[in-house]
């Protein structure tokens, strides 16, 4: 009945006249293609899009559009080299580790303390690639401290490792203002910054960039594949329009609607408002009742996900629910749902929260 999933956006406020007029613009001249780095005027608007909002120093040229987050870490790997070691975030997503894994890259977990990666276990894996979520640790939601930052860019330059930042949701920040990309500070050409328009727009878009260390450029490029045309047309138009911008102020709103609604549900007690994305995360005592709600879930036909699925090893119980993809009652009626299912496993533990704290 309902898929409570992490990380699916509300797409019902993209039926608006600019998104509208961005695909019939696009439909009037169909694309004849684009080079492989993508579309000159996206990319402008890309980089005009992070010099405002993340402060990276960027320009059309640092800029290769994607298919999505995920094509851009393909390119950029391959770039670095087969057989790469890649540190992750530990807990962090299970499914890009699998994807990394296909790839033939060796994944090694790091673990996550309140400011970020721990930088003294980093030092024993050695990866040619650091791969971090520095503005919204995923799915905690710590953002990464200045200090560790630094720690962070730091050991790169000294090991000569490309971090790359996964910027999934930056611009949902809907509680004081993020920090600046990791990009912003590098001062070696070291960090790579992935993004998507998959969580800002919609996941069907097929849709991201990657801005590029300066050293792996060239090798990015020619190992790149063009995205659709016509989906880059319609986007820029839809950035020309400034729709795009408008549709980001909108969307913060809502989420942070999502966000009352969470702790109306679950109580100032056991919620700590989140500072932004698109999911919730609720502790439970252990692993039984993580299942036992899991499972309960699913025979009401709610798919909820488990929180220990995160880590290389399990390490904590409790459950990861989206709360962005439907409208604001129906999000407060399936919570509700899902906060009963918890009272008859058991009380929620006290430490609930929300990610982002």
């Amino acid at each position: 009945r309902a898929d409570l999933r992490p990380g699916i956006p509300n797409t019902e406020a993209l039926t608006g006249t600019a998104w509208r007029a961005a695909w019939r613009a696009a439909a009037a001249r169909p694309s004849l293609g684009y080079p492989a780095q993508g579309a000159y005027r996206l990319r402008e608007l890309v980089a005009e899009h992070l010099r405002v909002t993340r402060s990276a120093p960027a320009t059309a040229e640092d800029v290769l559009i994607t298919s999505g987050a995920r094509d851009g870490l393909r390119t950029l790997l391959g770039a670095v080299g087969p057989d790469s070691v890649v540190a992750v975030e530990d807990p962090g997503y299970p499914s890009l580790r699998a994807v990394l894994r296909d790839h033939g890259h060796r994944v090694v977990p790091v673990p996550v303390d309140a400011e970020g990666m721990e930088i003294a276990a980093l030092e024993e894996v050695n990866p040619q690639v650091v791969l971090v979520t520095p503005s919204h640790q995923y799915p905690l939601g710590a953002t990464m401290s200045a200090p560790r930052r630094h720690q962070l860019l730091d050991y790169a330059a000294r090991r000569g490792a490309i971090v790359v930042e996964d910027d999934y949701d930056s611009e949902l920040r809907y509680v004081g203002q993020p920090h600046p990309a990791l990009a912003g500070v590098d001062s070696g050409g070291r960090v790579a910054t992935l993004g998507s328009f998959s969580k800002t727009v919609a996941p069907g878009l097929g849709l991201g960039f990657v801005l590029m260390p300066e050293g792996l450029r060239e090798e990015m490029r020619a190992r790149a594949t063009p995205a659709s045309g016509m989906v880059q047309d319609a986007m820029i138009h839809f950035m020309e329009a400034d729709g795009f911008r408008h549709h980001l102020a909108r969307m913060r709103r809502e989420y942070r609607r999502r966000r009352e609604v969470f702790v109306e549900v679950f109580g100032r007690r056991r919620a700590v408002p989140m500072d932004g994305g698109l999911h919730a995360v609720v502790y439970l005592e252990e692993a039984g009742q993580e299942r036992a709600v899991v499972e309960r879930c699913a025979r009401r036909g709610l798919v909820v996900q488990a929180l220990s699925e995160y880590w290389s090893s399990p390490q904590r119980s409790g459950i990861v629910l989206g709360i962005g993809a439907y409208s604001l009652d129906r999000t407060r009626e399936l919570l509700g749902e899902v906060r009963a299912v918890i009272r008859a496993v058991e009380s929620v533990d006290p430490r609930a929260k929300v990610e982002g704290r």
